[in-house]
């Protein structure tokens, strides 16, 4: 009896001793980005309309650059306003792809 009761201790801290020596499980690694994942990145200007459904322009009121941008129809509520967008600029489209948006003004400012 105590030679069972002996092994099945030793047997019990053999096993422990091996579970706790297990590593730990590991994180997923981060994927990789892509060549079509780009930086985030901000404009700000003047959004107006976009010659179809989904399409805008931003105007940056200090030197006149224009950006295209493919947003959602959520963007209409700040038509001809000051804003400023973050997103994405696609690698091959070079539209860029709003991800937020902050209004800096209700208007646009007149040169």
């Amino acid at each position: 009896m105590k030679r069972l009761s002996s092994t099945l201790i030793l047997a019990g801290l053999a096993f422990g001793a091996i579970v706790y020596a297990q590593d730990p499980p590991q994180a997923a690694p981060p994927a990789p980005q892509g060549q079509s994942d780009s930086a985030k990145t901000s404009v700000t200007g003047c959004l107006t309309k976009g010659a179809s459904a989904g399409q805008y322009t931003i105007t940056d009121q200090k030197t006149g650059d224009k950006t295209q941008i493919a947003g959602p129809e959520q963007l209409e509520k700040f038509l001809n306003q000051t804003v400023t967008l973050t997103g994405t600029i696609g690698s091959q489209d070079k539209v860029f792809k709003p991800e937020s948006v902050n209004q800096v003004s209700p208007t646009c400012e007149k040169k």
